[in-house]
Order: structure tokens, then C-alpha cells, then sequence
């Protein structure tokens, strides 16, 4: 498991930093679950054909959440690429995912299913 720690070290010139950092929380959410979370939330919200993929511990000076990245797939050619991300709040289990987070979701995928498109016409 990776963890990224975000707006948690301020921005340093060139220099040696030596960083230690101890966080105690609960996570009441695992990765398997936040998966399959975002599984279900974008099969609902944007459409089939995405995925999500292995996520990752975030934490930010607000919230730990799981970070789950989201991948289109095709029944032709399988998995193609990435096309966005859900976090997943791992305390409480919550969807942390606007409507533009959606839309940029769906839009990847749209990109990603019409250039598959051309390249199988060009075959």
C-alpha cells in the first residue's frame, strides 16, 4: 500500500528536510470495499465498460480517503487506459465525487472509446 501525504509539506527551496509523520486514525472502510464502492457509483452515475482499479491511501489535511482510479474497458480490446478517480472517504465509507468529476469521467471515456473506434475503421 502507498500513501500520499497532500498540502501536508509546505513547498521548500533545494535543502535536506528530514520528515517524520505519525497519523492515528480508524479506517473503517478497506481498500477492497472502497473498490467496490466505486465500482458500483460509476456503473450507476456515468455507465458500463469502467472499472475501478487498486487504490490508494490519500491523506490530506481534511480527510484519508481511499483513491481509487478508474479505468475504461472495451469488449474488443480489453482494458484501454485510465479515465479518472473516485476517492472514498475511509472513515465513513462516503462517495467523495461531484457531478463534475462525473462528467470528466464520461468525457475520458468518450475520447478514449472514439479514438478505439477510428483506429479499428483504420485496421
Amino acid at each position: 500500500m502507498s500513501v500520499e501525504l497532500q498540502s501536508m509539506v509546505p513547498q521548500l527551496p533545494a535543502s535536506q528536510v528530514n520528515i517524520s509523520i505519525n497519523i492515528s486514525a480508524t479506517l473503517n472502510v478497506t481498500a477492497y470495499t472502497a473498490k467496490r464502492k466505486a465500482n458500483v457509483f460509476v456503473l450507476n452515475r456515468v455507465g458500463t465498460g469502467l472499472f475501478g482499479a487498486e487504490p490508494q491511501l490519500v491523506v490530506t489535511d481534511k480527510v484519508i480517503c481511499w483513491r481509487v482510479p478508474i479505468f475504461l474497458s472495451t469488449a474488443s480490446q480489453g482494458r484501454r487506459g485510465q479515465v479518472g478517480q473516485i476517492d472514498i472517504n475511509a472513515q465513513t465509507g462516503e462517495v467523495l465525487a461531484d457531478d463534475n468529476t462525473l462528467k470528466e469521467i464520461a468525457d475520458h471515456a468518450e475520447r478514449w472509446v472514439g479514438r478505439t473506434a477510428t483506429q479499428e475503421r483504420m485496421s
